[in-house]
């Protein structure tokens, strides 16, 4: 897990696109983008636009709009950003309890101001702070949850990290199920897309892929349309010349 915050920023021509990662969080901006495809995220996702509305659709047609959208860990989606610079704000899931009904939820202009300020200083306190303000506490984790997530950078065998964490693989798949809402595994890939977002704009793709622990640059990109909907390709930060990078990697 990642404790003190990453992050890098671009600026171009008086646009910017920003990422970083730290602890329960992670976040990618962009001034504008194309938009993306349906994906589904293990992580709870805020998407917050920088100025003007946007309009999140789910699987079934729902439409949820305004100025930041809530969905839920597991929701296939597709979001309509309608060219205007957003920032995608994931939590790590087990931060809520996953509702029995997962919904998306409508943000108003103040809410996303106040959270996008703190995004833009990288300050996950202040984060913290604002969120428990704005929604339910976050739950409890489970200690020997926290430490199977810890343990995911080095093994995904369930044997294994249920030795690690002291219980059996039974009991660890029905605390990952209760606080995940799925298998554990599900989160290695997203943690691996989220440290290959940091170092993409530095390295070559194909470099940072197997750096991260994909099999190739074909499974990260297949990884990041799943979740992200988008290609690593489609940010400014890969496709910009001339563009100046600041970052804290």
């Amino acid at each position: 897990m990642i404790d003190a915050p990453r992050a890098w920023g671009l600026q171009r021509n008086g646009s910017r696109c920003l990422a970083g990662v730290c602890g329960e969080f992670t976040w990618y901006g962009e001034e504008s983008g194309p938009a993306s495809g349906y994906s589904r995220s293990p992580a709870w996702e805020l998407m917050l636009s920088w100025d003007g509305p946007l309009t999140v659709t789910d699987a079934a047609g729902r439409t949820c709009a305004g100025a930041g959208v809530l969905l839920p860990p597991g929701m296939s989606h597709m979001v309509d950003h309608h060219r205007v610079g957003f920032t995608c704000l994931w939590i790590d899931p087990y931060y809520w309890a996953i509702p029995q009904r997962p919904s998306m939820r409508g943000l108003g202009r103040r809410t996303v101001d106040r959270l996008l300020a703190a995004v833009d200083v990288a300050d996950p306190d202040r984060l913290r702070g604002l969120l428990r303000g704005e929604f339910d506490p976050p739950a409890p984790v489970d200690p020997r949850l926290r430490l199977a997530l810890e343990s995911l950078e080095t093994t995904t065998d369930l044997d294994e990290l249920a030795d690690l964490t002291g219980v059996s693989p039974r009991r660890l798949r029905q605390l990952s199920a209760a606080a995940l809402g799925g298998p554990l595994t599900r989160l290695r890939g997203w943690y691996r897309l989220r440290e290959a977002g940091l170092l993409l704009p530095f390295e070559p793709a194909a470099e940072v892929a197997v750096r991260t622990g994909f099999a190739d640059q074909a499974h990260m990109i297949r990884t990041s349309v799943a979740l992200c909907g988008r290609t690593p390709g489609s940010s400014p930060a890969r496709r910009a010349p001339g563009r100046t990078l600041v970052g804290n990697r």
